[in-house]
């Protein structure tokens, strides 16, 4: 699946998988707040992507969810099974 990516300064459509700079959490944010960034071809401005899903799938929002679903599931099932 490509995620096009459009550069806010120059307007250039391209693959953001291809231009990937960094990606990954930085030492002042939560991990929830991860951060892809994307060089832009044409005029090499880094930004910040908004199509790249983490795992291929997930947007950051999407994790935030799946985590918080877990920890919900591991709670509920510590409580129903013996122990």
């Amino acid at each position: 699946m490509k995620e096009l990516e459009a550069c806010p300064a120059c307007s250039a459509i391209f693959t953001a998988r291809k231009a990937l700079v960094a990606s990954g959490v930085g030492v002042n944010q939560n991990a929830f707040a991860a951060r892809m960034q994307v060089r832009c071809p044409e005029c090499r401005h880094v930004f910040t992507a908004r199509t790249l899903h983490l795992f291929g799938f997930l947007s950051p929002n999407g994790l935030r969810w799946v985590v918080l679903g877990l920890v919900v599931a591991c709670v509920v099932l510590a409580k129903v099974l013996p122990g």
